[in-house]
């Protein structure tokens, strides 16, 4: 069965891989950087024996920096598949790629052959996934070599659940071949092991976004605030990681709201870096808004006041990484990806960490698990309609005591569950122990 699969599987990545090179080079210039790496070459100089940790996108990798740190005797090799996790792993991960412990590469296609090649060239003693990357051949590949497999931080859409649900005659196989799922609540547990993985390898460790970030707080200061060019008494509302359709949103109400508010500003993160200057134009087809794009300003981080950020303006932060000063800075969060259908929402516990009062709209189902807890908290509100939103965030900034409140719950819930951490990295090391020994006994015999 298995060999049958990967046989067509081959010359379907053989027939794709041609299609995908030309967009590269004509409408998707995005899949440019890496193609190299993306079929199995250019990886040279590799770190001896690493763990290749895979982390698809920027959220990913953000949930995987914590554990890097607890594996700082291992050599490791990184993978992702987006340019902007690229940049931000270069970012965050500057003094250990230079001193050649930690090597950064794009995660390969998955046909069976470069796959090979890859594992060839990295010769991994352990491969850990991160939340939802199912690549038949990368982890069949790691199976047949006998390399523990681990996938952290798993979770299964319900729409994914049933496409494998589906093809479970083929997937159960595949499933069955991880070595260790850690998974992100109760019902991705029960998905797991219904898909085929057995019972002693699942376990409900958690959420790991709830350990991205350190115990923060708000700048109760105002000095950072005011380096960014509002005053104590501005109103910040912050739109992250947004989507086409939502920022037209989210100026329409802002539009509306400061005929109100004379004090609420709004600064806007969009998800992805190609999209800063369609942005830009959004905000500037607006009547009587303009733009300050952070990476043009001179912000400072402390000093005197900065009127950089005018009434009218409104302030696109078009920087990879710094999205975390303006929710220490911020009143209110809305966290994109949930106005419109088929993203599933991006993280509202970076927002809530910062007990920041957290907004989304009904596309959460990426993250319904973290998005229902919070609204239990009370430190949540999911909006089912812009003027629902618009509504609802007209009462958080005229109501500072809900702010406050909401903010606190938010808090409360990501410190009480900040010890994920400890638990996955303990059942890594696990896995990585019981391999070390195992290949100790086909030593002796």
């Amino acid at each position: 069965m298995l060999n049958i699969f990967f046989f067509f599987y081959e010359i379907f990545w053989r027939l794709l891989i041609p299609i995908l090179w030309l967009l590269s080079e004509t409408t998707v210039s995005k899949w440019k950087d890496g193609f190299k790496q993306r079929m199995g070459n250019g990886l040279d100089n590799l770190p001896a024996t690493p763990i290749w940790f895979h982390a698809v996108s920027v959220g990913e990798f953000n949930a995987m920096v914590p554990i890097l740190k607890h594996f700082s005797e291992f050599n490791i090799v990184i993978s992702t598949t987006t340019a902007s996790s690229q940049a931000l792993a270069k970012k965050k991960l500057a003094a250990e790629l230079i001193d050649g412990r930690v090597e950064l590469i794009y995660m390969p296609y998955d046909a069976p052959s470069i796959i090979k090649k890859t594992f060839d060239k990295i010769q991994p003693k352990a491969l850990i996934i991160m939340e939802t990357e199912i690549w038949p051949s990368l982890i069949n590949e790691a199976y047949i070599r006998e390399i523990p497999s681990a996938i952290i931080n798993a979770r299964l859409a319900d729409k994914s659940f049933k496409q494998y649900k589906t093809f479970s005659f083929f997937f159960s196989w595949i499933f069955n071949q991880i070595s260790l799922v850690l998974a992100q609540s109760a019902d991705d547990s029960r998905k797991f092991l219904s898909l085929g993985v057995s019972s002693e390898k699942v376990f409900m460790t958690g959420n790991m976004k709830f350990a991205i970030i350190p115990e923060m707080k708000k700048d109760e200061s105002y000095d950072l605030k005011r380096s960014f060019g509002f005053k104590k008494e501005h109103i910040l509302l912050t739109a992250a990681s947004t989507h086409p359709g939502e920022e037209a949103a989210l100026i329409s109400m802002y539009q509306e709201l400061r005929l109100k508010h004379k004090n609420l500003r709004l600064a806007i993160a969009p998800r992805h870096p190609e999209r800063f200057s369609v942005v830009e134009d959004i905000i500037l087809s607006a009547a009587k808004l303009e733009v300050s794009r952070y990476s043009k300003s001179n912000f400072k981080e402390t000093g005197a006041d900065n009127d950089l950020v005018k009434s009218e303006d409104v302030l696109l932060i078009d920087t990879i990484g710094d999205l975390m000063k303006f929710f220490a800075i911020s009143d209110i969060a809305f966290v994109g990806g949930t106005l419109v259908d088929k993203i599933g929402g991006h993280n509202v516990l970076e927002p809530a960490a910062y007990a920041l009062p957290v907004v989304v709209g009904p596309f959460y189902f990426k993250n319904v698990d973290v998005v229902e807890l919070l609204e239990k908290a009370g430190a949540l509100e999911v909006l089912e309609s812009n003027l629902d939103l618009k509504d609802f965030i007209d009462t958080l900034v005229s109501d500072k005591e809900r702010r406050i409140v909401m903010g606190s719950q938010a808090h409360k819930i990501v410190n009480q569950n900040r010890e994920v951490l400890k638990v996955v990295t303990a059942k890594l090391k696990d896995l990585l122990n019981t391999s070390v020994i195992n290949e100790m006994k086909k030593a002796d015999v």
